[in-house]
């Protein structure tokens, strides 16, 4: 669980705190309160902070895509190197789960698994959805059988990236439009699941992602 729920954690019961105290014993006056907090982070400004991979180190570089603030970022570390500010995601909206067909973008941890550069999109980074952990959730809750649970592990042992034809769909990534019409894009969520940015923008991230970069998708 990673620093920004803990943060969150501690400001909420804070907040709580503070509210008893103001009702037992603390004048009519918010001054000391507002000193107490000033320069801290609001409850809400923590909830909305960055969500960072597992054993993040310093140096390492890594995809931020907030579908909520259409942000795409380009971070080492904590330290910002490149910042995307519009986005298009699945038509369908975006869950951790998704079934196939269903145009949703999956919300979680991945890994860049494949590079296309002659996709029709100009340029795609596919994810590796579904990964090992969606694939024990999506067991988990019903929504494949153990044979589809083997299958996704073993192809991805064999393969070295995930599979897309079992039932939670897949070749998921971050692409750019390709012939697409810009208008289009800048109005409606229009993808199937992945992530859109445009032609220009996807090109942008070329020189920092690989195959293994970890990527984080936050609804």
């Amino acid at each position: 669980m990673n620093r920004a729920f803990f943060q969150a954690a501690a400001l909420t019961a804070g907040f709580f705190t503070f509210g008893s105290a103001a009702q037992a014993n603390i004048p009519d006056s918010s001054h000391e309160l507002d000193g107490m907090l000033a320069g801290q982070p609001t409850l809400w400004q923590v909830l909305d902070a960055v969500a960072m991979p597992e054993g993040l180190t310093a140096d390492e570089v890594w995809l931020s895509i907030d579908l909520r603030n259409r942000q795409v970022r380009v971070l080492r570390g904590e330290t910002e190197i490149k910042r995307i500010e519009h986005l298009a995601f699945g038509a369908g909206g975006a869950a951790p789960l998704r079934a196939k067909g269903s145009s949703m973008t999956p919300l979680g941890e991945f890994r860049v698994d494949r590079i296309n550069r002659a996709s029709r999109f100009g340029l795609f980074f596919g994810f590796d959805y579904p990964n090992a952990q969606v694939a024990e959730e999506a067991l988990q809750s019903g929504k494949i059988t153990l044979q589809e649970y083997w299958y996704i592990e073993e192809y991805r042992a064999r393969h070295g990236r995930a599979p897309h034809t079992t039932s939670l769909g897949g070749l998921i990534g971050i692409h750019g439009l390709g012939q697409g019409d810009p208008d289009v894009h800048r109005s409606f969520d229009w993808t199937e699941g992945c992530v859109a940015v445009s032609n220009e923008e996807i090109r942008a991230l070329d020189p920092w992602l690989r195959i293994g970069t970890r990527v984080v998708i936050k609804g």
